[in-house]
């Protein structure tokens, strides 16, 4: 593990990287249907949120499994 370094900070910190892409990809697709469709555009949040965060966190599991095999 020592070799690689971004794997160290994808386990230790996966669960906060995960709620932050999913506020990014939130934020992002709010932005993009408020633009293009007005108010109504703010109804994506609470389908987005969850999508993202499940997404982002599947990710991480996917690397915890890798390194569990080959650790």
């Amino acid at each position: 593990m020592e070799r690689f370094p971004a794997l160290r900070l994808i386990l230790r910190y996966g669960r906060l990287w995960s709620l932050l892409v999913a506020l990014i990809g939130t934020t992002a697709v709010t932005w993009l249907l408020v633009t293009q469709l007005g108010g109504i555009g703010y109804v994506a949040i609470p389908l987005a949120l969850p999508f993202f965060y499940f997404l982002a966190k599947s990710y991480v599991e996917l690397i915890q499994i890798v390194v569990e095999m080959v650790h």
